[in-house]
């Protein structure tokens, strides 16, 4: 039996909501005064990858974490699209929610996101993670527009990091498929939106050359997304302190972003794959003009300027008259240019920034982006 058809994990209906925990008071978003917004993490990958496996691996851990699981039942196509819209035009968008044995909630979504979305912070119990498990969602994208242009849900939850399993046995065929043909293999778009790779499955690798396998595999994934953690699992047993939490999306949390000050050009990758996916990374020592970045990226991003498909986007970058280091962050056409800190005495002031994406051109990138140089 595949791992995505497994049974969900035993569950129990809830009858009435629980009481708020002492000295908590909603607002009238539904928010917690005083508490930070809760994070969610988007969970995508092959059907039979292990995206049940790892979600039950997770809700059913002696974690002391009170977890809720969205089951996306429906995908892209109704889940995202449909969400985005947030008709709420009858009927009932999202089954009963359901209590696990650990304290964890459940439910399926039958057709919009944001209505679950909006349950849950209008629950009256204090939730301390999301993790929405997506079937068929080749495109975690609309997702992040869900979560960033939502005023009222952004306040409430925050996109903390997307999370792609893979199949170590199967991923090469799936990377190779419908290459000759018209579609694209969502495969690449999976691992080209991840922040964290779950290399799954590694026990069914044939046991010879096995280590030697799993290296090149992990190349393969690197030479489309240099900026993803990778993470070997058998039956998605991982370490919950790595995929939750993780913060990817927080611009005060910049210790990764950070740390592309420190690497060099070896996060750029070449077009080993006739898909033409790739990591590139330009650099620029000189300050720029933070309105002629915005209007740089707004031409690259929203116009697709030379062709150029960009999926994620990360940099820090030096801008004229501020001492702050600003951190960058994109998907797809949503982006967000942050001050962060102040700029360390030792630090180079150096503007880098990683792109994710297909037919990227890096003379082109790096010429335009002059025009920006103060």
């Amino acid at each position: 039996m595949e791992d995505d058809e497994e049974a969900p994990p035993l569950a129990v209906e809830i009858d009435q909501p629980k009481e708020p925990f002492p000295q908590q008071q909603s607002n009238s978003s539904g928010h917690k005064d005083g508490d930070a917004p809760v994070g969610v993490t988007v969970i995508t990958g092959y059907l039979g990858a292990g995206k049940s496996t790892l979600v039950n691996h997770i809700i059913n851990s002696q974690h002391g974490k009170r977890i809720a699981v969205i089951l996306n039942e429906f995908g892209e196509e109704i889940g995202v699209e449909r969400a985005m819209i947030n008709e709420g035009d009858g009927g009932a968008l999202v089954e009963e929610w359901v209590e696990l044995a650990n304290g964890c909630i459940c439910c399926t979504v039958k057709h919009s996101l944001v209505q679950a979305l909006e349950q849950l912070v209008q629950r009256k119990e204090r939730l301390d993670h999301i993790l929405l498990e997506t079937t068929g969602l080749a495109n975690p994208a609309p997702l992040a527009s869900v979560l960033w242009l939502d005023d009222q849900l952004e306040s409430s939850v925050k996109l903390d990091s997307i999370i792609t399993v893979v199949d170590a046995k199967n991923l090469r065929f799936q990377l190779s498929e419908n290459q000759s043909s018209s579609s694209f293999p969502e495969a690449y778009l999976q691992i080209a939106f991840a922040d964290v790779i779950i290399l799954n499955k590694v026990d069914l690798v044939s046991p010879e050359g096995s280590a030697d396998f799993l290296e090149e595999l992990e190349k393969e994934i690197h030479s489309i997304n240099s900026l993803a953690r990778i993470i070997r699992s058998v039956r998605g047993q991982v370490d919950l302190s790595n995929i939750l939490d993780c913060r990817a999306y927080d611009a005060t949390h910049a210790t990764h972003l950070e740390s592309l000050l420190v690497e060099t050009r070896a996060l750029s990758t070449q077009d080993l794959h006739d898909s033409g996916v790739r990591t590139l990374c330009i650099c620029e020592p000189q300050q720029v003009d933070l309105e002629k970045v915005r209007l740089w990226l707004e031409e690259i991003l929203w116009e697709k300027k030379h062709g150029m498909d960009v999926y994620r986007c990360k940099g820090v970058l030096s801008v004229h008259n501020s001492n702050q280091l600003h951190t960058l962050q994109a998907v797809k056409e949503i982006y967000e240019i942050v001050p962060t800190r102040d700029w360390k005495k030792q630090e180079n002031h150096m503007n880098k920034i990683v792109f994710i994406g297909h037919n990227l051109n890096e003379n082109v990138l790096t010429e335009s982006f002059q025009a920006c140089v103060m």
